[in-house]
């Protein structure tokens, strides 16, 4: 769910308790996974596993990149890490904390600590690099920095998490820091036809747009009209209502227009030039950063811009209006539309309108391939400065993981692996 908070920020640090830490992984494993929350009923392991567990017997300091699919991956990486024997902690985005006194405790005694992930966190990235360094625990990230409910597909990873183990290397030279990049997969053992429908009916009543279970209507198609739909509307409610375009292909290119003009307008808005070589996500992320740093500050003005609150809070809106729509732009259904597809497409038009996770659709296997440990002590001298390596390391992580998800993909025989029927 594209949601940004741009509550005031203070740093929750981890106080881990290992009592506390042993019952939550037990917890996690036999009520809150296969809770209906989550409904994961097999958790398949693959890769080198046994590499992982030497380099962390020999003393290495381990950092796991992860890609961000669902909801439910920070419990999956829990209970690989169970599995595994090693004790780790999470950089979790700081509104996660202030969902209640309650979660924040929890959160802070599980061993995790809160980020800015729209900011220049200092503390949390002192943190970080001190988690690594100490090596008491593995360090869990999650580069893409948000759930963008594409589970074939990642997302640009933020450079952030090169910067940490680079800084630790740097720190602790003589010791290796390695980076495990984890790709995980969730898929169906079911056909969940029935609850998909139900919830597009109960999306189209909510937004106007009949959808009609049962019809002869083609099943990617109906999904498109109604994808059609909530687009047009959410844009209609925002002040903007470009031309619908009539085929796939045209509405494809009709939003990525729309998205680049509207992050344009920001950037003149805000005075900023758009990163080099950065494609429309990267161009948002920078968008974004700059208006919460506004938005956080004190005094709710920053010091150059001139612009009132109201006025920040329409480029906010345009700026996550941008980021919604970007997430439409290539035809990840209709490419290749298997059933987890098809689910997963449903799930991200559900979020996107009510605000709010989605519940489950049937039971899943979840599947995480570890790839063995990258050694980085020679990257920083090999790359000659810190921002070419920061810019190699982070693109090698991106690969590995998207390589591990195809992998997954190729071999993939549970049900939600299959075409959807009557396509």
């Amino acid at each position: 769910m594209l949601e940004f908070s741009d509550a005031s920020y203070r740093f929750f640090p981890a106080e881990p308790s290992r009592l506390l830490i042993r019952l939550g992984r037990k917890m996690n494993r036999h009520l809150i996974l296969p809770g209906k929350n989550h409904r994961i009923a097999e958790l398949r392991l693959e890769g080198d596993t046994e590499a992982i567990r030497d380099a962390r017997k020999q003393g290495d300091r381990l950092i796991f990149v992860i890609n961000h699919p669902s909801h439910s991956d920070p419990q999956i990486v829990t209970e690989i890490q169970h599995r595994l024997g090693i004790p780790s902690s999470f950089m979790a985005a700081y509104d996660v904390f202030l969902r209640g006194r309650l979660i924040a405790w929890g959160m802070q005694k599980l061993g995790h600590f809160s980020i800015d992930r729209e900011a220049a966190d200092r503390k949390a990235m002192a943190a970080a690099i001190s988690t690594v360094t100490t090596g008491d625990y593995a360090l869990n990230i999650f580069p893409e920095g948000n759930v963008y409910l594409t589970n074939d597909r990642v997302t640009p990873f933020l450079d952030g998490t090169a910067f940490i183990a680079l800084k630790a290397q740097e720190a602790i030279a003589g010791t290796p820091v390695k980076i495990v990049p984890v790709s995980l997969k969730f898929t169906h053992l079911t056909t969940p036809r029935e609850a998909v429908t139900r919830r597009l009916v109960g999306l189209g009543q909510d937004a106007g747009h009949a959808y009609a279970p049962g019809s002869s209507e083609n099943p990617l198609a109906a999904v498109m009209g109604l994808g059609r739909h909530l687009v047009g509307a959410h844009l209609q409610r925002h002040g903007f209502l470009p031309d619908h375009a009539g085929d796939e292909a045209s509405l494809y290119e009709m939003l990525k227009d729309f998205a680049a003009n509207l992050a344009t307008d920001v950037e003149a808005s805000l005075g900023l030039h758009p990163p080099k070589g950065g494609g429309l996500v990267e161009r948002i992320r920078k968008v974004r950063s700059t208006i919460h740093q506004i938005r956080t500050d004190a005094s709710g003005r920053g010091e150059n811009t001139g612009k009132t609150p109201p006025e920040i809070d329409g480029l906010a809106e345009k700026a996550i209006l941008a980021f919604r729509v970007q997430g439409y732009l290539t035809p990840y259904l209709t490419e290749h539309p298997s059933i987890d597809r098809y689910d997963e497409t449903v799930e991200r038009l559900a979020e996107d309108f009510y605000s709010a996770p989605m519940s489950r659709t049937g039971p899943r296997r979840a599947i995480a391939h570890l790839h063995a440990p990258l050694d980085i002590s020679n990257v920083l001298s090999e790359a000659g400065g810190l921002r070419p390596a920061i810019t190699q390391l982070t693109r090698t992580m991106e690969q590995a993981v998207q390589t591990g998800i195809d992998a997954i993909n190729a071999s993939n025989d549970a049900p939600g692996a299959a075409l959807v029927p009557g396509v």
